[in-house]
């Protein structure tokens, strides 16, 4: 229970940025100088070079500083109850300048881990990009290649069910998977859109965008050609490329601000939509 309270205290601590602190001791300062100025005018705050004379709020307000830095010039010194309100403030003064001095530390290695996690999320992301240019180029060429009659199908099993071993829509399945694996994950922690580099999102995004185009051309120019040489067989795997390719799209259109990467989202979607409904009823 004690350790929980202190985790969400020690959070509290360092979601407050310095500008609130600043603010806040202020604020401090002020209260406590009122207080002070009340004490004045009872008797309870004076002066230590002369007792008859009344600090004013100014004076309290100085004093304030003085008391919360834990100077302690001696030119005013409390008298009675007003001990009390030094004592306080004393204490609330060293805890405020220890947790502002653990606030300024924690800005500059928070900028470190930043940093450094955001190159780590920087190279997965290029090497999915690299991945996913990878299988696009290979299915633009080689399923091309076997509609135009350039390959023999029987010396490609790039994509036969009936074959040993993944296919490519088997393979790309879990690519994406993997990618949105880590998109939704990075999403979540706030360190993905508007942390790392659009043009790194964009290349995801382009790439799937391209997978799902190439199959939707090939059934709009060939469907039968399409569908014995490339796409039957692999209606499960296609249908799952399409749902996580529209999640990652309607992410992308929730996170980012990038005109470029939202109108690669809407293709996205699109194509998907009209891949459910054109070619899967149809393997």
């Amino acid at each position: 229970m004690y350790a929980c309270s202190m985790r969400r205290l020690l959070h509290l601590i360092n979601d407050v940025s310095l500008g609130w602190m600043l603010a806040a001791l202020s604020l401090t300062i002020l209260l406590f100088a009122t207080g002070y100025w009340v004490a004045a005018q009872s008797g309870d705050l004076v002066f230590g070079h002369d007792e008859s004379l009344r600090p004013s709020f100014g004076d309290a307000v100085y004093f304030s500083i003085v008391t919360i830095s834990s100077l302690g010039y001696g030119d005013i010194r409390p008298e009675g109850w007003a001990r009390v309100l030094v004592s306080l403030e004393v204490i609330v003064g060293l805890a405020f300048l220890g947790v502002l001095v653990a606030k300024i530390s924690s800005v500059k290695q928070d900028y470190i881990l930043e940093r450094m996690y955001t190159q780590a999320v920087d190279a997965k992301l290029e090497k999915f990009i690299r991945e996913l240019e990878e299988q696009r180029n290979l299915y633009r060429i080689t399923s091309q290649m076997l509609v135009d009659g350039e390959i023999d199908p029987e010396l490609t099993t790039t994509f036969r069910r009936d074959a040993p071993g993944a296919t490519f829509f088997s393979l790309f399945r879990q690519l994406i998977d993997d990618v949105s694996d880590l998109m939704f994950f990075e999403a979540r922690n706030r360190a993905l859109f508007g942390r790392v580099d659009d043009s790194r999102i964009d290349s995801i995004y382009d790439a799937i965008r391209g997978v799902l185009r190439r199959t939707l051309q090939l059934w709009q120019q060939e469907p039968q050609t399409a569908c014995d040489l490339v796409l039957c067989g692999n209606a499960e795997d296609i249908a799952s490329i399409c749902d996580t390719a529209e999640r990652l799209a309607r992410l992308g259109r929730k996170e980012s601000h990038n005109p470029v990467i939202i109108e690669i989202c809407d293709a996205i979607i699109g194509l998907a939509a009209d891949i459910k409904t054109q070619v899967l009823p149809e393997l």
